[in-house]
């Protein structure tokens, strides 16, 4: 019985992880992302699809699947009758969602509510929290969703699936190994070796490469740094032997700005808080998932307890319970404002986001203030914000350190566990240069977008 493998995303391009396995009438998704930079190569931050019906616009480039159990009925109805779209009536027996980065989930709004999810507990959490914060309307308490256990199968239609933890720079983060008949459909995810756990990696593709003993393997791996010729990535230890020197060496205030679904970095500043005698300040929504994860992360709740939370005005600017949103409410008697950082700067690292750096107005840091960017955005110079917060850095006159590592694996790292799994067919996907990938394995498949690939 042959098996398709349809690719939505991450094609020739990094994000926007949708892949479609057909088998003997089961359907599966790996993933439902967006795509980087306003949804797809067609639309841009000002150029967006039609508002009332964006399906129509992703389906007729591309980037999402022509199935009609994919969406809601009465859009389904609209986008045929109006205008006279075919799609495939079959229907999803489940999307496989690895991890909780929008590039591998943020297309979910666009699923109809009764298409059945499975993932593990941590990224349940953060899907809940994009709800709660009203960043996405994913409507997760109206889903059906399936709390992956790692390395226990699950029945999805007539296929298994096995998911096993790995390592990225988030938490809950799973790889799968999906068997259909007398074929593995191997999915990587995101993965690092350079994270806390490496060792989760390297048994991920261990079980790979045993899979072969009694099934043809398909590997759909990430590949989002080849090309890039930086293998010299820090490790997590160091990061933080590198922030507490430049913590140490600071007199005055230090603001810190790391990815907020990354909790292992949080973690790391905490301690680094500890170390120097600084107390972690951090902005509610950022209290607001690591509370959310600390149930599976005892050294975080540990952590968190010495943590405090600092409140912006908003809206009229005296601190009133209506300029906030309900999560954040509960902060208005305790929380630090910018008059309790200025009065004793020293005391203080304080998380501030990109969006957040008009508190220094506020604030008004002394000359010499640390900045460390750890992970946050904008992530590098071909950021167009990165621009602008480099004025908010020079206009303070403050000293920028970026003090972070990648949350994916390099080129070597990448061949070197593909060589360790030997799959029958290798897929490389989520990076722009598959090509280098070439002449490892004897079959590698070089992808279109939307094409469909038998196997």
């Amino acid at each position: 019985m042959s098996l398709n493998l349809t690719f939505y995303g991450a094609v020739n391009e990094i994000g926007g992880s949708k892949t479609l396995l057909q088998h003997d009438g089961t359907s599966i998704l790996f993933d439902f992302g967006k795509d980087f930079f306003g949804g797809t190569d067609h639309f841009s931050d000002r150029l967006k699809p039609a508002t009332y019906l964006p399906i129509r616009d992703y389906i007729r480039f591309g980037n999402l699947p022509p199935m009609a159990g994919l969406y809601p009925a009465a859009q389904v109805r609209f986008l045929q009758q109006e205008f006279g779209t075919r799609l495939s009536e079959g229907q999803v027996d489940g999307i496989l969602i690895s991890h909780g980065h929008i590039d591998h989930f943020g297309f979910l709004p666009l699923v109809d509510v009764s298409v059945p999810l499975y993932m593990s507990a941590e990224t349940l959490e953060v899907l809940r929290f994009f709800d709660e914060t009203g960043e996405f309307d994913l409507h997760m308490d109206q889903r059906p969703v399936t709390v992956l256990e790692d390395n226990q199968v699950v029945r999805v239609g007539g296929c298994d699936v096995l998911p096993i933890g790995t390592d990225h720079d988030i938490l809950g983060i799973l790889g799968f190994i999906v068997r259909c008949g007398d074929t593995s459909v191997v999915y990587t995810g995101d993965f690092r070796l350079h994270g806390r756990h490496p060792e989760r990696v390297r048994a991920f593709f261990d079980l790979v490469h045993q899979e072969k003993q009694h099934a043809r393997t398909i590997l759909l791996t990430e590949g989002t740094r080849l090309g890039f010729g930086s293998i010299d990535e820090p490790r997590e230890n160091e990061i933080q032997e590198l922030a507490a020197r430049t913590v140490k060496g600071a007199s005055g205030l230090v603001l810190t700005n790391y990815y907020i679904l990354d909790t292992e970095r949080l973690k790391t500043l905490l301690r680094v808080a500890q170390e120097t005698g600084r107390t972690m300040v951090l902005q509610p929504q950022h209290m607001l998932l690591a509370r959310k994860l600390a149930r599976f992360d005892s050294e975080l709740e540990e952590l968190m307890t010495h943590a405090e939370v600092y409140l912006a005005r908003r809206g009229t600017g005296k601190y009133l319970a209506a300029d906030y949103r309900l999560f954040e409410q509960e902060y208005l008697v305790t929380a630090l404002r910018a008059a309790d950082i200025a009065a004793d700067p020293a005391k203080y690292l304080l998380q501030l986001d990109f969006q957040d750096l008009v508190e220094l107005v506020e604030i008004n840091p002394a000359p010499h203030t640390v900045f460390i960017q750890s992970g946050g955005e904008p992530l590098g110079q071909y950021d167009p914000n990165f621009n602008v917060q480099m004025k908010w850095i020079r206009e303070f006159r403050m000293d920028f350190y970026r003090i972070a590592t990648p949350g994916h694996a390099n080129e070597l790292d990448i061949r070197d566990m593909i060589m360790q799994a030997d799959p029958d067919i290798l897929v490389p996907m989520h990076t722009k240069n598959p090509e280098a990938l070439d002449g490892y394995i004897k079959r590698t498949v070089a992808l279109k977008k939307g094409l469909a690939y038998e196997f």
